[in-house]
């Protein structure tokens, strides 16, 4: 069984964006017309500016 050392490395593997201001991880499934779309751990769909992604107040990118 995986350790949570190990679980949550995997996590920021598969989910490298954090938003620091809600507390959730996002992977990028795709970027169109200024636009990227996000999924939350859960399967929830988000858009943002693609430009807002390099905001690191807001934006914490998993390394």
């Amino acid at each position: 069984m995986s350790s949570i050392t190990e679980l949550a490395r995997l996590l920021a593997e598969l989910y490298p964006l954090h938003d620091k201001q809600v507390g959730k991880r996002y992977r990028v499934v795709r970027e169109l017309a200024g636009l990227t779309e996000l999924e939350e751990v859960g399967g929830q769909a988000r858009y943002v500016a693609s430009a807002s992604l390099r905001d690191a107040r807001q934006w914490e990118q998993a390394h």
